[in-house]
Formats: structure tokens, C-alpha cells, sequence
């Protein structure tokens, strides 16, 4: 998300930032408190762990450097046996921040959306395979996964928020056994916004960031180009449908400003709108709404603030879309 969107200087932006000052005193000041309490404990428990994984680990090297076996073992087989516990040592000593992690966010993400409406957390969502396969955003990926998934309604209309991890299966050689096994590879992440529109639609209609040259090489199941008399917009998206003249009455000037309007703070957005749906992918390296750390205090204003201007631009995709009215604009 780009931080110089004029949106940041907006007076509803402002206004809206000037409630949640009062809201964060009020509702979320408290709830950080027990979750620094929460924090401090886990880290105490964390670092005596971590005294005790780096004792054995030393133990390890001590008799491998001095050649120590039992009188019926071997050190290759002791090295297996170090070496399995060892890892399973680190994974026990990681567990206070994971566990911590998972806290964090279960308590202070639903209260930090519920400024915005009456909404529900998911520290891992299920994504809607359907939905995401009919809107014909996710070509090419093989695996995707959700994470921070928000579900719940905002100025009349169901949302449903959450970061998604997409990946490629590959096929690789193990060198040793010569077999081939299956590894996924991380192939792009981002933010996927559905809504569920007071509108209904024949056909389909997706709108998609310009490839350049690379746009005569794709293609979209059943779904053909449609040219928009918006130069400024044809040089950032391209549009394809399956009804031309319903990609018109949805995709009018005023909706094709606002969608420009979006590119400014979603460099890298697409849409789909399909049946009674609206379907927004973002793509973002960003690892978003990650409100606490576990090696710093939990009391830390200007990361809830970051979170609370994410969520508010994601939501913003409702207003300035105007999603929530019967009829296009």
C-alpha cells in the first residue's frame, strides 16, 4: 500500500482516525495490558527454554568432538538420535512465542475490527475455493493458503478479509534417493476482499492490472476484451467479460475514476464481479495487521495505528466503490 494516497488527508480519513483515538483508549488500552502480562511470561518461559536447548545442544558437541558412543551404539547413529531431539528441543522452546503470537491476535484483532462493524477473527480462514476459482484472479497457483481472515458486515454489506499465501507445485529430485517429491513454492501474497453485493449479475466481469505485452497471452475462460472509452484507465487495467453490455452499465465513469482512485493506495488490484459478488485481490509483500511483538512491549500505539489504516483502506473499497447502493453509478 502506498503511504502518500491523498486519502491520508482526507476529512473522513481524519475524522475517522480522531474516533478511533477515543476507541483505543477506551476498548483496546486495557486489553493490551494482559496481553503485555501474557507477553512478559511467555518471554521468561521462552528464555529458560532457550538456556536449556543451548545446554544440551553443547552436551551434543561436547561428545561428538570427543567421540563419546554408548559401548552398543555407533555415532552415526547417535548423531540421528541428537539430531532428532535437538530439533524437537527447538520447537518445544519456540513455543512460547507461538503460542503468544496466536494470543496476541485472537484478542486484539476482532476489537480493533469491531470499530468498523460487527465483525469476527480467524487466526487461519478457510478460504472459498469456488469463489476464488470463478473469479479467474488466481490463475497459475496450485495451493493457497489464509491467514487473519475478518468476517462480518459493513454498511449493510457481508465482508469477508484475509491475506492469502499462494504457491506453485514443483516437481524435484531428491539427490540421494533419486525419487522426485512434491514441493510447493511461494508464488505471491496478498489481501483477497469479498463482499456480497446488493447487485446480481448475468455474466461476469473482471477487471485486471495491464500486462503489456504479456496481454495477449492470457486468457480467460469464456471470457473476451472489452474496450472502455478511458484512456487514463486503459493505461493502468484491462477489462474482460462474458456480456458486454452489463461490463458497460458496472464499469461507468464514475466507477472507472474510483477504481484509479483505489490503484493510488492498491498499486497491484484486480476485480471480479460475478454472480451477486464482488471479489478484490490485492497483491502486497507486506505481512499486514501484525500489531504486537514478542521481543517488545505490547503497548505500542503506532503499530494499532498502522493496523487501524489497514483496515480502513480495505474497507474504503466499500465507500469508494460504492458497493453498498442498488444501482451503478
Amino acid at each position: 500500500m502506498k503511504e502518500n494516497s491523498k486519502i491520508f488527508f482526507a476529512p473522513e480519513y481524519i475524522t475517522a482516525k480522531n474516533k478511533f483515538s477515543a476507541y483505543y483508549a477506551e476498548n483496546i488500552l486495557p486489553v493490551l495490558h494482559r496481553i503485555e502480562q501474557r507477553r512478559k511470561k511467555h518471554l521468561c518461559i521462552f528464555l529458560l527454554l532457550c538456556c536449556f536447548v543451548a545446554s544440551w545442544l553443547g552436551y551434543v558437541f561436547f561428545r561428538l568432538q570427543n567421540g563419546l558412543t554408548d559401548v552398543s551404539g555407533t555415532v552415526a547413529e547417535e548423531n540421528g538420535v541428537y539430531g532428532a531431539i535437538g530439533c524437537l528441543l527447538v520447537l518445544f522452546a519456540c513455543w512460547p512465542m507461538f503460542s503468544y503470537y496466536k494470543y496476541g491476535k485472537e484478542n486484539l484483532l476482532p476489537l480493533l475490527a469491531r470499530f468498523f462493524g460487527e465483525f469476527s477473527y480467524s487466526f487461519c480462514p478457510n478460504l472459498p475455493e469456488t469463489l476464488l476459482d470463478r473469479s479467474q484472479l488466481f490463475k497459475g497457483y496450485d495451493k493457497i493458503t489464509g491467514d487473519d481472515g475478518f468476517n462480518g458486515v459493513y454498511d449493510g454489506i457481508a465482508v469477508n478479509i484475509a491475506e492469502y499465501s499462494a504457491s506453485r507445485l514443483r516437481h524435484q529430485r531428491d539427490s540421494r534417493s533419486g525419487r522426485i517429491r512434491n514441493v510447493y513454492v511461494p508464488a505471491g501474497r496478498g489481501i483477497i476482499f469479498y463482499a456480497q453485493m446488493n447487485k446480481n449479475f448475468a455474466g461476469q466481469t473482471i477487471v485486471v492490472k495491464d500486462k503489456g505485452l504479456f496481454n495477449k497471452l492470457t486468457r480467460y475462460k469464456n471470457l473476451e476484451r472489452a474496450g472502455l472509452e478511458s484512456p487514463e484507465f486503459e493505461k493502468v487495467f484491462e477489462v474482460y467479460t462474458d456480456n458486454q453490455v452489463e461490463a458497460r452499465y458496472i464499469l461507468t465513469t464514475v466507477m472507472l475514476e474510483y477504481m484509479i482512485e483505489l490503484r493510488q493506495s492498491f498499486p497491484k488490484i484486480e476485480f471480479s464481479f460475478f454472480s451477486s459478488h464482488v471479489l478484490v485481490k490485492i497483491e502486497t509483500l507486506k505481512n499486514m495487521f501484525e500489531c504486537s511483538s514478542f521481543f517488545r512491549s505490547a503497548i505500542n500505539r503506532r503499530r494499532i495505528e498502522e493496523s487501524f489504516t489497514e483496515l480502513y483502506l480495505l474497507f474504503s473499497i466499500i465507500t469508494t466503490l460504492r458497493l453498498n447502493q442498488n444501482r451503478m453509478l
